[in-house]
């Protein structure tokens, strides 16, 4: 019965996250969101283009491949990083 409540005792003392902490947020989920509304801007560009080309016939074939979803993360790139350096800003009161 000690082993029991020494191990339960053990699984009660756990590592816990507060997911609305202000540095999570500040840090972390905001840039993720800016980054991941940067990757859908890119490949939504990217797709509706490849699109029109295929409906005009400047393109012979409607392809999207591995290339059009690496050159979209560089949208996630971008935009991560500015929401990220953004956040180290100073939140003083400039005169």
């Amino acid at each position: 019965m000690n082993e029991i409540s020494s191990v339960h005792g053990k699984v009660q003392s756990g590592f816990v996250i507060n997911l609305k902490s202000p540095f999570l947020l500040k840090y972390f989920f905001y840039p993720i969101r800016a980054g991941l509304f940067g990757f859908s801007l890119f490949f939504t560009t990217i797709f509706i283009s490849k699109y029109l080309g295929y409906i005009v016939k400047n393109s012979p074939e409607f392809i999207i491949d591995i290339s059009d979803v690496l050159l979209s993360l560089l949208g996630f790139i971008l935009l991560w990083l500015i929401k990220f350096l953004e956040s180290f800003k100073s939140t003083e009161p400039q005169k």
